[in-house]
């Protein structure tokens, strides 16, 4: 009887220690004994990025392998140049912190095993320009007052409607009793985007659909673009219609002709060889954007 108490410890002993034990590792609340093997897990999927103030968040498929180890970040500076290992992840997802507003990042993720078996990087084109944004900024109406009625995207702030930098004037019409934005110039142009939730819901500024000069009409919770007149782009969410005031979050990116104002999966490809990618298609047109200013 002792005997087969102390045999019965003995296997309990070896359950309960799991997966600190090294010959034993746990899956899916199984048990199992560890073999060596050479085979690396799969390839990180569905790979796509947010971009954000000063930082760029990626997220992917989670891999369902029972020696998965972890993953690992991958960056670059180019569509063909080298990828650079940043750092190690054990979740489906990570944020990069280490990057300035305006500069392009392209990213990939691989998968590692207990073994040290690593996949290849994933295939999807994953490149992001982290860009500055704000919330619940205020400017007034130019019928009431003029002097905060205009906004200079280049500095993220309100200045007076006739300062040379503005590059929209917000407003109310009296007539239409309807409150506008209007473009300061004829090289400034204006786009309805439409409803949105949030400034992330727009990734990037299209190529056509744009005003020339001119003003639009403010809905709340609808988001506007500007393309301003030292090209750079712009997103306007408008949270309230107050009186004499308007409020709105935005954002904008500084690095000039590039349209991306929130990034995610665009459906570009990669062909990879080891940690280097080559480009193999590109959907977004951002030459001919750059010809039309």
């Amino acid at each position: 009887m002792k005997q087969m108490i102390l045999i019965s410890l003995i296997i309990a002993g070896i359950f309960f220690a799991g997966c600190d034990n090294p010959d034993w590792y746990c899956c899916h609340d199984h048990y199992y004994y560890y073999e060596e093997d050479y085979t690396p897990p799969p390839v990180p999927s569905g790979v796509y990025s947010i971009t954000g103030d000063r930082c760029v968040r990626l997220y992917w498929n989670p891999i369902t392998c029972c020696d998965l180890a972890g993953y690992r970040i991958w960056r670059g500076y180019s569509e063909t140049g080298y990828y650079y290992l940043i750092a190690e992840t054990q979740s489906a997802s990570f944020t990069d912190w280490d990057v300035t507003n305006g500069c392009t990042y392209y990213y990939a993720v691989s998968s590692y095993d207990f073994w040290g078996n690593e996949s290849d990087i994933s295939s999807e084109l994953v490149f992001d320009t982290p860009r500055p944004e704000g919330f619940g900024e205020r400017v007034y109406i130019v019928e009431s007052y003029p002097d905060d009625a205009g906004y200079d995207f280049s500095c993220y702030c309100v200045v007076p409607y006739d300062d040379e930098y503005a590059d929209v004037i917000f407003g109310y019409n009296e007539t239409t009793e309807s409150y506008y934005m209007e473009a300061t110039g004829t090289d400034t142009d204006l786009l309805i985007y439409g409803p949105t939730s949030s400034i992330t819901d727009v990734d990037y500024a299209p190529e056509t659909g744009w005003l020339s000069g001119g003003s639009v009409e403010l809905y709340e919770g609808y988001s506007y673009l500007v393309w301003t007149w030292d090209n750079h782009f712009a997103q306007v969410r408008i949270t309230c219609l107050c009186g004499d005031y308007i409020r709105f979050d935005w954002a904008y990116q500084t690095d000039e002709g590039n349209p991306e104002l929130r990034v995610g999966n665009d459906g570009n490809r990669f062909r990879v060889d080891g940690k280097n990618a080559i480009r193999v298609e590109h959907s977004i047109k951002i030459t001919s954007i750059n010809e039309h200013k």
